[in-house]
């Protein structure tokens, strides 16, 4: 193996000083864009990669932010986790990805690696509520929490509008003329408002409130044998409810999936059952993830603005780690309906 590549090197390949490659890599300091620009290219042409573990040494910190979050079963987590790594670049930092499978006890499983894999601070994305009134919180390190579960004032929380979204999407379909609009996603035994309405967190809870209060709003009630909890967040979860919905029911006019990977399983099921989309039944997702749009029809999906989401969940991390020490925040993202060829609500 060849001799790791240095500063030094660079310096000479560039024909600048130390100095001057040391504040490209560490984004300081001024000078001109094309000896930025030399610097950069020297890097890339001779493949240097910053030292973490030397500066680590020097600066008591690896520059490196972790990422706990469930296994990459369903679209959604490699595309945050993506994101993710691409704002952490922007702060010159690094991201470490650990994952824990969805059918242990959610976040805890992966908490105990945290501590072996050497990041400056964690992004904790949990898919269920809390123990302990949100003990797996209280850590070493810095955390940031993602997710819609109540971070009980113990770690900086970055969220979604899941009521709006869902509320203000069910609505578009429902002052189109649209009644049979059948939910898949819905947490397990909620048969009535009562059960449901005064739920504070969940992903499930918190979007099928939003369906209920559309009708709601309008005068309407639910036909709350059209809301479906689904046992997996998955295509195959999808798959199966779509089957389950129309063995035992009437079709429905359209279907909202709380999430993607159900949407991709549904339109699949239902075109498997000559079932036309949008014609016959109009369909609409959760997420916005990029198999969305290549999808057969493309699917319309509500985007939560992933961008924004972990951009701030980097950004405020850094800020803890690199010393901010004030009261826990809370920040929710905005959204977009994103129309796309499997609804017709543009006629």
């Amino acid at each position: 193996m060849g001799s790791r590549v240095t500063i030094k090197d660079v310096a000479k390949a560039a024909d600048v000083s130390i100095k001057t490659v040391s504040n490209v890599i560490n984004n300081t300091g001024r000078m001109r864009p094309d000896t930025r620009q030399r610097v950069e290219g020297a890097m890339r042409q001779l493949g240097y990669t910053v030292n973490l573990s030397a500066r680590a040494i020097r600066s008591g910190g690896t520059r490196l932010i972790g990422l706990n979050i469930f296994d990459f079963s369903q679209p959604f987590a490699p595309y945050l986790a993506d994101k993710v790594i691409d704002f952490a670049k922007e702060r010159q930092y690094g991201v470490i990805i650990n994952t824990y499978g969805s059918d242990g006890t959610g976040l805890a499983d992966g908490i105990e690696e945290t501590y072996r894999l050497g990041a400056d601070g964690w992004i904790f994305f949990t898919e269920r509520a809390l123990v302990d009134d949100g003990a797996a919180l209280e850590q070493p390190y810095p955390v940031v929490m993602a997710g819609d579960y109540l971070s009980y004032g113990k770690s900086d929380l970055v969220t979604m509008p899941n009521v709006s979204a869902v509320q203000q999407t069910v609505g578009r379909l429902l002052d189109t003329g649209v009644r049979a609009i059948a939910l898949l996603g819905a947490p397990p035994g909620i048969t009535d408002w009562d059960s449901l309405k005064s739920q504070k967190e969940g992903t499930q809870e918190l979007r099928t409130q939003g369906y209920v209060r559309a009708f709601k709003e309008r005068g309407l009630d639910v036909d709350w044998r059209y809301v479906i909890p689904v046992h997996g967040w998955n295509q195959h979860g999808g798959v199966q409810s779509t089957a389950a919905m129309l063995d035992s029911l009437p079709c429905p006019e359209a279907v909202v999936c709380l999430n993607d990977a159900m949407a991709l399983g549904a339109v699949h099921e239902l075109q498997r059952r000559g079932l036309r989309v949008p014609q016959d039944v109009q369909l609409i997702g959760f997420d916005n993830v990029p198999e969305a749009e290549y999808s057969v029809p493309a699917l319309t999906t509500i985007d939560p603005h992933i961008d924004d989401y972990a951009k701030h969940a980097v950004d405020i991390l850094i800020d803890r780690i690199e010393g901010y020490s004030g009261p826990a925040r809370t920040y929710t993202t905005d959204f977009t309906l994103v129309e796309r060829a499997s609804t017709r609500l543009a006629h």
